[in-house]
């Protein structure tokens, strides 16, 4: 009789819908933005972190603009590039995901209300009508025209650490390497400037407003689909491609994992002829400690593992979805960095073995 945790996964392995392969590009944004959705949540609603921002209701000319210039390297994040599989992405694909994401209008909703806790709204409204209302408009939504995108309805913590970048030259805003409007902003200022922009998206909630995802009714296949499946989203996994062996898969896997410099702990059987399930675990020790000392109850879902499953026709990579607990708020700020340095680790890792060349 298989273990518990095995018989766990070989289930849901058997609930993952297939992938559909379409010979027309382009047929849903939906399935285009789980390669996103992990760190992003399902519909960009973002977390409240530094790292994963709210794509949700941004405008589509700007997420646009965004997603060229990480494709240029005019603004650098290697793995989301690489485990968004945005280079992977067609032009009319880029345009057609970053229409549904701005449809995915979450501020009339109170529940996803942007707050801040610091900082003097008073001065931090006249330092942004000084500063930033020129560009960014009084509402803080931001005008094209000026290339400027919206502010109000962004999680402060995201923003300040975009300010940080513009600081330290990390980041050039407005794409300018010699702008300098960030050049003397104290921590003190920026705080009092982010309390005014939460106040900002309060003007367009609605009592009693509840969002409900903008849903697409095709299906469409990119080089690479992260499928969400199962019970409350738990379970990310990715089909390898066709023609792959065992073999390759677990030696692609171990190969990314020392690219990236995770410490490797691999359950890897006697012989990889004979097995159909191999487990793989990877953390920096510090992060899991972290992870599991805020949520022990994470411990039992093993959120360091990858489980490759080999049937007669396919092999399967899967790891936990951390997005839940994201998502869920329950985590406080610094855990939920962690979360998500961890997400990333594990999707690079299956990414780069799924399509292991």
């Amino acid at each position: 009789m298989l273990p518990t945790k095995l018989s766990f996964f070989l289930y849901l392995s058997c609930c993952i819908t297939g992938v559909l392969y379409a010979n027309e590009p382009d047929k849903d944004a939906q399935q285009l933005n789980q390669r996103c959705a992990p760190c992003h949540g399902s519909y960009g609603q973002g977390t409240s972190g530094a790292n994963a921002p709210r794509l949700a209701g941004l405008p589509a000319w700007y997420l646009e603009k965004a997603t060229r210039d990480y494709l240029k390297n005019a603004r650098k994040n290697p793995l989301m590039v690489e485990v968004s599989g945005l280079r992977q992405m067609t032009d009319q694909q880029i345009t057609r995901l970053s229409q549904w994401l701005s449809e995915q209008n979450i501020g009339e909703d109170p529940a996803y209300d942007i707050k801040m806790t610091q900082g003097d709204e008073q001065a931090g409204q006249n330092k942004f009508n000084a500063d930033c209302k020129s560009c960014h408009g009084r509402s803080g939504y931001g005008k094209k025209k000026k290339d400027a995108p919206p502010l109000a309805g962004q999680y402060p913590a995201y923003l300040m650490a975009s300010i940080k970048a513009f600081f330290h030259k990390e980041r050039y805003h407005d794409n300018d390497p010699i702008d300098d409007t960030f050049d003397d902003i104290s921590d003190s200022q920026a705080r009092n400037i982010l309390a005014w922009i939460a106040k900002l998206d309060d003007k367009k909630q609605l009592k009693n407003k509840m969002f409900k995802p903008r849903l697409s009714s095709n299906y469409f296949n990119s080089q690479t689909v992260f499928q969400i499946s199962s019970v409350q989203q738990s379970i990310l996994s990715v089909h390898a491609k066709k023609g792959l062996t065992l073999s390759q898969v677990t030696d692609a896997i171990l190969k990314k994992a020392a690219e990236i410099g995770t410490p490797t702990l691999p359950d890897k059987p006697d012989s990889l002829e004979t097995a159909t399930v191999v487990n793989f675990k990877f953390c920096e020790p510090r992060h899991i400690k972290q992870l599991l000392s805020t949520v022990p109850l994470i411990a039992s879902y093993d959120p360091c593992s990858i489980t490759v499953v080999k049937t007669a026709n396919d092999i399967s990579l899967m790891t936990i979805n951390l997005e839940m607990l994201i998502d869920g708020m329950q985590l406080p700020l610094d855990t939920q960095h962690t979360a998500l340095v961890i997400n990333q680790d594990m999707l690079a890792i299956m990414n780069a073995a799924a399509n292991f060349q």
